[in-house]
């Protein structure tokens, strides 16, 4: 049997949601080492999907067994087999902002390939599993890892688009270009809260309403990331990194996506901002918080506990880092 571990990643925003240039999204985020998505698998004569995952709620487990169930079709039709077996050892937690639709795509599509011994790029495997329609982020993270710029999207009639809109929304869009990668080598705090999550139909509404954003606002994000973030990377400065975290969260698509989020994920974001480094990943509701060391990760977790405490919510709070590697075939369990 084989196995195969991919990264969840932070998506810490789109670029270009304006499109005045003839191009948009554009994303950047960050591979990281847990949550995972943990398969194993061999061939068989039928899908066959067993989940062996505990404290699922059998709808989820439902949700995510049809999922699988697609996409192994899809590769399979794609490769000329008739069927697998896949077993899931472990899942990254579903709409809540940590890429697990790519991730499961992506892992189960690569897992086949490999088990037929059939040479699957990621990017083909990207394009018959319809990923990367919006970010290419979780496609350069479950491949090579770190930190991860990509450049979004020709825009306009006869183009990689012609309507804003998330990739759940769009058929045969290219996966955007590889335009940044570099090794991350700090903490992460996820500070998870559980409630109702946004996702599909009510994705797709959100592009439809409050694109586009406003073009100072897009030349504000491209003035952080390129002449503070990226340098800041390059030379190690958490500091001026995460001041541009800090500052993204109030701007374009970013400022949506923290509007519509309910009153306590905002005022978590507040408080976590106060004592670290923190953003919304994607549509929430996981806030990440970059971390340099013991002390840093201890205000960040005590920060959480407190607020759940004090205002009653459930959640989860995950301490990882940075992946710089991708999936990997046979990891020990």
């Amino acid at each position: 049997m084989i196995t195969l571990k991919s990264p969840s990643r932070i998506h810490i925003g789109l670029i270009d949601l304006n499109g005045s240039l003839g191009r948009v999204d554009g994303g950047l985020g960050v591979a990281l080492d847990y949550p995972n998505f943990y398969i194993q698998g061999k061939e068989s004569s039928e899908v066959e999907i067993e989940i062996r995952c505990r404290g699922i709620q059998e709808d989820i487990l439902e949700s995510i067994r049809e999922r699988l169930f697609q996409v192994s079709k899809r590769v399979l039709d794609y490769l000329g087999e008739e069927g697998i077996y896949i077993k899931v050892r472990d899942i990254i937690p579903l709409h809540s902002g940590l890429g697990s639709g790519t991730q499961m795509a992506l892992s189960t599509g690569m897992l086949i390939g490999k088990i037929y011994n059939r040479d699957i790029d990621v990017k083909t495997l990207a394009s018959i599993t319809s990923r990367g329609g919006t970010s290419g982020i979780g496609v350069y993270a479950f491949e090579r890892g770190g930190f991860i710029v990509d450049g979004g999207h020709t825009f306009g009639r006869g183009k990689d688009k012609e309507v804003f809109a998330p990739s759940s929304a769009l058929k045969n869009v290219r996966i955007p270009p590889l335009i940044f990668r570099h090794d991350f080598l700090w903490d992460v705090v996820l500070t998870i809260p559980r409630g109702e999550n946004i996702h599909g139909d009510r994705e797709v509404d959100i592009f439809r309403r409050y694109c586009p954003v406003p073009l100072e606002e897009t030349e504000r994000i491209c003035h952080i990331i390129l002449m503070k973030m990226l340098p800041a990377i390059v030379e190690g400065d958490i500091n001026s990194f995460g001041e541009g975290i800090n500052k993204l969260q109030y701007l374009g698509f970013k400022k949506i996506e923290l509007e519509l989020q309910r009153d306590t994920v905002r005022d978590l974001l507040r408080e976590l901002q106060r004592v670290s480094y923190s953003g919304l990943s994607s549509f929430g509701p996981t806030i990440y918080s970059i971390c340099k060391g013991r002390e840093d990760i201890k205000r960040v977790v005590e920060t959480s506990r407190e607020f759940f405490d004090r205002t009653g919510i459930e959640g989860d709070i995950v301490v990882t880092r940075g992946n710089n590697r991708g999936y990997v075939l046979n990891p020990r369990y």
